[in-house]
């Protein structure tokens, strides 16, 4: 009994003895509630999350923009205004980067310019193009000196807006449509309406 007696005054025995059953971890109702808290947090973080990803985007593209038409402003500083001067024009995930003459055509020169920087294809296709007064390509000014106008294209119909920097360098954005499946294509407009050209990004 001695033995026994000492055993049960030992502080580790009494501590160990004191505890009541299911005592650690957590109970079902506890681990479920936790789950439904860390959903709906998530839920409501991940749509949020995407949006600063979409806008971060949108934002590269008009940057690049507004980097090449300074570029080209430059060179016009510099008496370079010819059709050999280019601006360096960025590799910008999800856009092509190019320059054209404002189509006669469409008085906002964004909605044709628009179908023709993405039938160019790619980046490097734009840069390799030997500059022309109607081509789109990296080329700063016309033969005869003139300005031409940046436009920061999405790869994808609708995902982004198109972004222009005009001959007066003011800027316009073209929105897409409510049938594309993406709905970010508004991001830096100021509009949430279908094919509309606003201006004032910058």
């Amino acid at each position: 009994m001695n033995l026994l007696n000492a055993y049960l005054a030992k502080p580790s025995t009494r501590k160990a003895l004191s505890k009541k059953p299911g005592q650690e971890g957590f109970s079902l109702i506890e681990l479920v509630v936790v789950i439904a808290v860390l959903a709906v947090l998530t839920a409501i973080a991940l749509p949020n999350f995407l949006g600063v990803s979409d806008d971060a985007a949108a934002r590269a593209g008009q940057q690049a923009a507004i980097t090449a038409f300074k570029e080209c402003q430059v060179a016009k500083a510099r008496g370079q205004a010819n059709s050999a001067s280019k601006f360096q024009a960025p590799t910008v995930q999800g856009f092509l980067i190019g320059a054209q003459t404002k189509s006669a055509s469409d008085v906002s020169g964004i909605t044709t310019v628009d179908a023709a920087v993405r039938a160019v294809g790619d980046q490097a296709a734009i840069i390799a193009v030997t500059p022309a007064d109607t081509a789109v390509s990296t080329s700063c000014f016309t033969s005869t000196g003139a300005v031409r106008e940046i436009f920061a294209v999405p790869t994808t119909l609708d995902t982004f807006p198109t972004y222009k920097v005009a001959q007066d360098g003011l800027s316009y954005c073209l929105t897409g449509t409510t049938a594309a499946a993406s709905k970010t294509y508004n991001i830096g407009c100021g509009s949430t309406s279908d094919n509309t050209v606003v201006a004032g990004w910058k």
